[in-house]
């Protein structure tokens, strides 16, 4: 059956989705996104009535595809060794698939130090907490340092694949290193190495 055309609800959160990702929340115009949805201000504000709540719905949408992502890729993947190397595998796979996503999600990380205080709703907040508990889970088995909390392994793990995408560019003419030439080999090598890091002796080995 042929796939449906996107809804006028889809389209403003595609193009809304772009310009919070390059300018923020702050940065990004209402009138802008309208102009780009070819709607007008009263056509936005019918579905979204202000700035936060388009804002909102945008994150929620990308904290559901994470979650979508999660089930499919990660609690299928059989054992916990597997788990744990499905889930740094997904998070590599999610800036190939979704950049404007990934940049998203970065820039909310880097620019939410006030606004998240003062949130009621943190759409993201169910996939930290279960990619926690997979992490936890991990250390009673064994396959990730103890010594660590679980929540600076995450920090580490999803800290170190987010500059690594970042510094590519740069480390590539700065560096020789081969797996620099290539963004998806350099990311191939930094998910491996960085499991490696946080894993006890040579409790995991990732393929």
């Amino acid at each position: 059956m042929p796939t449906p055309p996107p809804s006028r609800r889809d389209i403003i959160l595609a193009r809304a989705e772009q310009h919070f990702a390059e300018h923020g929340f702050q940065g990004a115009s209402l009138s802008a996104i309208a102009r780009d949805c070819e709607i007008g201000n009263p056509g936005l504000l019918h579905h979204f009535p202000s700035k936060e709540l388009l804002y909102r719905a945008v994150l929620e949408k990308q904290a559901e595809e994470l979650m979508a992502r999660m089930h499919r890729r990660v609690d299928a993947a059989g054992s916990l060794p597997q788990r744990l190397q499905a889930f740094v595998a997904l998070q590599v796979e999610w800036m190939h698939a979704r950049p404007t996503g990934y940049r998203l999600v970065t820039r909310e990380l880097l620019d939410n130090a006030q606004r998240i205080q003062q949130a009621q709703i943190r759409p993201l907040e169910v996939f930290l907490l279960d990619s926690l508990a997979l992490l936890e889970e991990a250390q009673a088995g064994g396959l990730v340092r103890r010594d660590v909390p679980a929540v600076v392994v995450l920090t580490l793990l999803l800290g170190t694949l987010n500059y690594a995408k970042m510094v590519r560019p740069t480390f590539g003419k700065a560096f020789p290193a081969p797996a620099l030439k290539s963004d998806a080999a350099w990311m191939k090598a930094v998910a491996h190495d960085v499991l490696r890091i946080v894993s006890p002796g040579d409790a995991m080995a990732p393929a």
